[in-house]
């Protein structure tokens, strides 16, 4: 069998240097929105916060870059054996930072878990339900199949993290969420409960430059700014493009992240008596809100208004398809037609403090929504409380400041599974779309697949199923001290990160 080699320059001696000698005498510090809630359960979720956080410990079997290209990890080489079977070369000399081998039994031991009854509650499970098995072929190939053909596999299992086998089943998962162990370019030392510290896995093969990392959290944006200017941590992440002005005249510099979410308002069109069943209203809160407004004076314009659910990097992704325009008068009108004329009164729940200014652009969507006599009451919530009202659907209002979000596959068709009628508790269900995005799943045909997810992509912004915003935006502040700085999309290149010695 021949495998497809897909190597690329980055992942050569360069791009994994060894760790210099001068690591030891180096810290980074990072501060974060919040620590992961399930510690080191690598399964729970694919927020952005955990997915930034496990790549310290973590690898998976590929990797995506900016571009949205699909790059070697733990494997190097794979390729089809037939529609509903592939075959994987992993990389060898690779070990777990307890001293255990890296080999296709560990890849299993993962891949047998997340099918199992007991991670029915892991979000990583339900994005690669489609995988039916993994069986060893020898110590370094691995074979999986699927349950039907998925010419996308290679992706998803860029969010399958690889954990220490041994450790795994002796501990189970709750008692590895304690005692993580991965290949990663870092190990535990201590979890604090707004503190995690880190030593370099210098036996990884991506080797850190740094002796040792430490993770703050740091839930308020003003909290972050203050730590970087202050020298607290090297790098804090989301800052407010209020704040870029002040951080580069202190001497400080602003990486932004390649985004990979559009930002939504998404709507409870489900429910019983809810406005929003009516894609009239959909429509008009498209029409009424003024994203480009939003853009430049909220977000630095550094974004710019979102035309359908998927980010430039997306697979489906459709470069000629455009925005609703602001147009407040076919805004009432649409109301109008709907029964609306007078408005209405609905709850959107916003997690203030976790993105860009998240809580002055909800203030700014619901005076534009005013305008047009919808009247929003904001109510803040925690991220934790977000994640779980889209699982559970305890949602206490009618919308909630969301995102339609690709990482880690880069693949619409992931956003699609939590915004559609296949979702444990829907939000939007439209049975019309459904019969294409069953499709899109199960061709083998790459091009047939692009063609249908695009399809769905344009039905769900001609239906306004969100309020459709920007592309997230992702600002991290970096100190002076930083020398390197490197992510791909969400995912932190830690053994890239350098920072000056510490004197």
């Amino acid at each position: 069998m021949r495998f497809t080699r897909l190597i690329a320059v980055i992942c050569g001696a360069i791009f994994f240097a060894a760790a210099p000698s001068s690591a030891a005498e180096k810290t980074l510090r990072l501060g974060f929105t919040a620590l992961p809630t399930s510690k080191g359960n690598p399964y729970k979720t694919t927020a952005t916060t955990a997915y930034t956080f496990f790549t310290a410990m973590f690898d998976p079997l590929t990797q995506i870059d900016d571009q949205g290209k699909v790059h070697p990890w733990l494997a190097l080489e794979w390729a089809p054996e037939n529609e509903t079977t592939w075959r994987f070369k992993l990389r060898p000399n690779v070990s777990f930072s307890n001293g255990e081998p890296f080999d296709a039994a560990a890849v299993k031991t993962s891949i047998d878990f997340l099918l199992s009854d007991g991670a029915a509650a892991q979000t990583v499970a339900r994005d690669i339900d489609f995988i039916a098995g993994a069986r060893v072929i020898d110590a370094l190939t691995i074979e999986i199949t699927t349950k039907s053909p998925n010419i996308l596999l290679p992706r998803y299992l860029s969010g399958i993290n690889i954990v220490a086998p041994k450790q795994f089943t002796k501990l189970g998962l709750e008692g590895f969420a304690q005692a993580p162990i991965g290949t990663g370019s870092f190990q535990l030392v201590t979890w604090d409960p707004e503190k995690v510290t880190m030593s370099a896995f210098t036996g990884s093969w991506r080797a850190p430059k740094v002796a040792r990392l430490e993770v703050l959290a740091l839930p308020d944006g003003t909290s972050r700014l203050q730590a970087l200017e202050t020298g607290r941590v090297d790098v804090a992440t989301n800052i407010n493009p209020d704040d870029i002005g002040r951080l580069e005249a202190a001497g400080h510099r602003l990486y932004s992240r390649n985004p990979t979410r559009i930002m939504v308002v998404a709507f409870e069109a489900v429910r019983a008596g809810s406005p929003f069943r009516d894609v009239r209203v959909r429509q008009a809160m498209n029409y009424a809100v003024n994203r480009q407004a939003i853009v430049d004076s909220l977000l630095g314009g550094l974004t710019q208004p979102a035309s359908q659910p998927a980010a430039a990097v997306a697979v489906g992704y459709m470069p000629d398809l455009k925005p609703y325009p602001y147009d407040p008068a076919k805004a009432r009108a649409l109301l109008k037609s709907a029964g609306y004329e007078k408005g209405f009164s609905f709850v959107m729940e916003v997690p203030n403090g976790q993105l860009a200014n998240d809580g002055a652009v909800a203030q700014q969507i619901a005076a534009d929504l005013a305008a047009v006599g919808v009247r929003a009451e904001i109510r803040e919530i925690d991220f934790a409380t977000v994640v779980r009202n889209m699982s559970q659907g305890n949602w206490k209002g009618l919308a909630m400041f969301t995102d339609f979000a690709i990482a880690p596959s880069l693949d619409l068709m992931r956003a699609f599974t939590r915004h559609s009628c296949r979702w444990a508790t829907p939000w939007f269900c439209d049975p019309a779309i459904e019969p294409t995005l069953a499709e899109a799943e199960r061709t083998f045909d790459l091009e047939r697949r692009i063609q249908l997810t695009q399809k769905a992509g344009k039905h769900y912004r001609d239906v306004a199923a969100s309020l459709f915003l920007y592309p997230g935006i992702s600002l991290d502040g970096l100190s002076p001290r930083v020398t390197q700085w490197q992510p791909w999309n969400d995912n932190f290149m830690y053994h890239l990160a350098d920072v000056k010695d510490s004197k």
